[in-house]
């Protein structure tokens, strides 16, 4: 379908197309299918390799055949001994009598046998079936022919083979980014591209970063074809390859793609498979790039121990990487930023497109018809006389309610006693506690321009209760140094104490913590784990034993005290989330749940979000990973005009409270420790969803027949109920391998919810945005052109219930001097800094800064009751990933699951380190560009 065929309206181009039979031509791979038996040889040789290293988690390292393999085929060897449907793949044919040497070399070495007594005539029976399984030749577009009103049913290999040979096509022909330069594109093992000769390098020179991009296939609901993903990402190359865990590397010869290969071992000694190596050389093959990463990581780890020694940081040769080109690890600073950007992704969409020519069918996706809901930051086309006239209606009416600047990211002073009212109180309290006077005046300074107070001369003294909003509304301020400083958690509770701070909600007033945090450094011989040092979730611990919300504010980072140049986004963002963990629903989230003129009344039922996440073992504990489970709920207010309402609900305390209660409950929780039983895989995810199925049961009472819908996050959930999974879409509950089809099913009809939204944020998952296209009526209108997108857009599907995609464009990209990195160019035409005594001629380096593009939520509702709008839902998830709780702009998740999840990441034993966000470094020199330093 050309554009000009299409019906007027909006459309979203993305970098997701239908693999095809056109698409894939004659592309051809070579599988080896093991049967049952084979596999149960491969079975007992796992459960021997589990006792003989001690580790239940441990796997039979297969690993040693696909490296040898992968030397020896080319490069494009892929093994799967999973269950299901073990299979052994590789774009060219494999001899038997080579497979039987490798797999025999494989058994016996991971058994601990010297590689030189293995006799290679005598391969144990495992090497010998899976040597003898006949080799089967398919072509891949014979797979790949759509079915009526089915969801595609290609076997597993074609999903992990497919890019092999589209990604060879696209490198065959060089990258135009520009009338003059084209970009070289190298395809990888993986089924991706990587341009290694196209690098990029910093201003001052020695370190590096390549473009990659990968090519995967994937399923949509209800669209008869897989679905072809090209996402694109900065991979930046370390100095050093012993800490690094995957290293690039080119193989001898041409044509070959670029190996990717896994490094064993701990951090500061990573290596190449040593036995692989051995298995190489017996077998006598050209293993010489393999040798070259060995031997690099043994003169690494000599300099190492020698700078250790010496007890002196390691400096290792900061130089081009040659062959072998060492995968930076996340989360580390780096001066080459993240992200490709947006004309990077649009000149890949064309590449593309002109390396398969009309054998190319991107997915339809118009945009719908929708009001997105009006936030207080949002730009208001306002006259002066406009905001003169509503100033002497205050005035008139006698509000107490301050005249805000416009943009004041904050609900009502009103809004938010509301809230706490319909909780029950008569009055909101907000004890800070702080130890640092530049974090008590951020407090203050906050509060004054979030309540509209005159901050001159007000400086309360320690205990001094001040008004935020009359009497309904205050905060007091203590110092408490001894209870909040980092250090070890011994007398915390009396240091509380001595503080006599009131922090109990009780005889009508809700209280709320707004404490002062930082992250530890290293104290005297550095052997103390900074975890035991965390002030943070020891303080949370106490204070949620009784009953305290809170919220935290960090006043120091690596560098120095934290005082912000100028609006402090920090401090908001934390009191905002202080009213979130409070439980205040304000009026923001009425507004956004309005329905659209359509009438479904979404602003009628409870939206309830549940979080899932697997908590694995600890130091220190022992048996079976455990499953956490949060919950909360939106509830409608009785009379429309209400109050909205939250409660919470935790695994580790399984009942509806509101929320306030059931997060610190949670929080004064440890998490579950793995018990002795050992439940199959299967079993464990069933108990997960039993007791969701419980949650949702209690939850029906307290609702008292007001009807719900329920969201969870699709990667986290789809291995509980098999409804949520794309193959199982028009599939009936029997025959399920899980007990649960989906959230609710086991309960009555008339207690179900109406509802389940299956959100899914995993960027190489979702179709990623790079454009729009505006058709308008007539022949002689040329489409109009947009580069993006913030509106929701429903996917044309071939049958069934679509698919929305809610597109997001970062606040990095988009925001007050973001200036749109990589909107009109790529990182290849990066603009160098310029160094100047005259401030405005100065200019920062762009190749050090993060280049971001747009992002998109799936959003797919699973209608379980008559009379559900789907649309109705799918609009009402993206209002309320459009309208936060606890910041300025959206959330990836609505609000409900945003807030079930935070109970989770705000627990006091959730790693504080966890989800961190990368550092972006500044370069050496930098400093005099007079660029003020990121917000924290």
């Amino acid at each position: 379908m050309t554009q000009h065929d299409r019906e007027p309206g909006k459309y979203l181009n993305t970098l997701a197309f239908r693999c095809t039979p056109d698409l894939v031509g004659d592309s051809t791979v070579h599988v080896r299918h093991l049967d049952e038996a084979t596999f149960k040889l491969w079975d007992d040789f796992d459960l021997t390799c589990k006792r003989k290293y001690g580790n239940e988690s441990a796997q039979a390292p297969y690993s040693i055949a696909t490296t040898v393999l992968s030397m020896l085929g080319g490069g494009y060897v892929y093994f799967d001994p999973d269950r299901r449907s073990p299979f052994l793949a590789s774009l060219h044919p494999i001899d038997s009598k080579l497979l039987s040497r490798v797999f025999t070399l494989t058994y016996f070495l991971a058994l601990g046998e010297k590689v030189d007594t293995i006799d290679l005539t005598a391969p144990p029976e495992l090497a010998k079936r899976i040597a003898n399984t006949p080799e089967q030749k398919y072509q891949l577009a014979d797979y790949l022919k759509p079915a009526n009103g089915t969801q595609p049913t290609a076997p597993s290999w074609v999903y992990r083979t497919v890019a092999w040979d589209l990604a060879r096509r696209m490198a065959a022909i060089p990258w135009a980014i520009s009338d003059s330069r084209k970009i070289t594109l190298r395809p990888d093992t993986t089924g991706g591209l990587v341009g290694l000769d196209d690098h990029w390098e910093n201003e001052q020179g020695g370190r590096y970063a390549l473009s990659r991009t990968a090519l995967r296939l994937k399923t949509l609901p209800n669209i008869t074809s897989p679905v072809l993903l090209l996402t694109s990402r900065v991979t930046r190359i370390s100095s050093s390859l012993v800490f690094a865990t995957t290293a690039l590397a080119e193989q001898p010869g041409r044509g070959h793609p670029v190996l990717e290969v896994a490094l064993n071992g701990r951090g500061g000694a990573r290596t190449i498979n040593r036995l692989a190596l051995e298995a190489l050389g017996r077998l006598e093959m050209n293993y010489s790039i393999l040798h070259a990463i060995a031997e690099r990581s043994k003169r690494e780890q000599e300099l190492l121990a020698r700078a250790r020694e010496s007890k002196e940081a390691a400096r290792f040769p900061r130089q081009h990487p040659g062959q072998i080109w060492p995968v930076l690890p996340k989360n580390f600073s780096f001066p080459i930023g993240t992200g490709t950007g947006m004309q990077h992704r649009r000149l890949l969409h064309q590449h593309f497109n002109e390396v398969f020519g009309t054998a190319t069918e991107p997915l339809l996706m118009r945009e719908v018809q929708m009001r997105l809901p009006h936030r207080p930051t949002d730009p208001e086309n306002v006259s002066k006389q406009e905001l003169q006239r509503r100033k002497e209606e205050r005035e008139k009416n006698n509000s107490n309610e301050p005249l805000r600047p416009r943009g004041n990211l904050f609900p009502t002073s009103e809004s938010i006693f509301a809230s706490v009212e319909t909780a029950g109180f008569k009055k909101l309290r907000i004890a800070c506690l702080w130890y640092r006077d530049e974090t008590r005046l951020r407090m203050l300074d906050t509060f004054c321009k979030t309540y509209g107070l005159d901050p001159t001369g007000l400086d309360p003294h320690d205990g001094q209760e001040i008004s935020l909003y009359g009497d309904q509304i205050t905060a007091v301020f203590h110092q408490a140094l001894d209870f909040l400083k980092p250090g070890c958690p011994e007398g915390r509770e009396e240091a509380l104490a001595a503080t006599g701070a009131s922090v109990l909600s009780q005889d009508g007033v809700l209280v709320g913590a707004w404490c002062e945090t930082e992250i530890p450094t290293a104290e005297g011989d550095g052997k103390v784990d900074f975890d035991d040092l965390d002030a943070k979730p020891q303080t949370r611990h106490v204070l949620a034993r009784l009953g305290v919300p809170t919220q935290y504010l960090k006043g120091k980072d690596d560098k120095d005290v934290i005082k912000p140049k100028a609006k402090d986004h920090p401090a908001e963002m934390a009191l905002l989330d202080l009213y979130r963990s409070l439980g205040v629903i304000d009026d923001r989230i009425a507004n956004a749940l309005r329905p659209e003129k359509a009438g479904y009344p979404v602003d009628r039922m409870a939206h309830v979000g549940i979080h899932v996440r697997q908590q694995n073992r600890r130091k220190g504990e022992s048996g079976q990973p455990k499953v956490v489970i949060t919950a909360a709920a939106l509830v409608p207010p009785e009379v429309i005009g209400g109050t909205w309402t939250m409660l919470g609900w935790s695994s580790t305390r399984p009942e509806w409270q509101p929320y306030r209660l059931a997060q610190s409950a949670f929080h004064a929780t440890a998490y579950p420790e793995g018990a002795g039983d050992k439940k199959g895989y299967r079993q464990r995810w069933d108990d997960a969803a039993d007791t969701v199925e419980r949650a949702l049961s209690d939850l029906v009472e307290e609702l008292d027949d007001v009807p719900y819908v329920v969201t969870v996050n699709e990667l986290a959930s789809r291995r509980m109920w098999d409804g949520l999974q794309n193959m199982h879409q028009g599939a009936s509950p029997e025959g399920s391998k899980s007990r649960y089809w989906l959230p609710g099913s086991t309960l009555s009809r008339d207690e179900r919810p109406q509802a389940v939204i299956r959100l899914n944020i995993e960027d190489d998952e979702v179709p990623p945005p790079i454009s729009t296209t505006r058709i308008v009526k007539g022949k002689d209108n040329e489409p109009a052109e947009q580069q993006t997108a913030r509106t929701l857009y429903q996917v044309t599907t071939d049958f069934g219930t679509p698919v929305w995609i809610l597109c997001n464009v970062p606040r990095a990209y988009d925001g007050d001097g973001a200036g749109r990195l990589g909107s009109k160019y790529t990182r290849w035409d990066a603009k160098r800094s310029v160094y100047s005594e005259k401030k405005e001629e100065r200019r920062k380096g762009e190749i050090s800064q993060n280049w971001y593009s747009m992002t998109a939520s799936e959003i797919y509702p699973l209608s379980c009751a008559d009379g559900v709008s789907e649309e109705a839902i799918a609009i009402a998830t993206a209002k309320l990933c459009h309208q936060t709780l606890f910041w300025s702009d959206r959330s990836r998740f609505p609000v409900p699951l945003h807030a079930a999840q935070q109970m989770d990441l705000d627990h006091p034993q959730y790693r504080r380190t966890a989800p961190p966000e990368e550092k972006q470094a500044v370069e050496p020199g930098a400093e005099g560009l007079g660029a003020e330093s990121s917000a924290e």
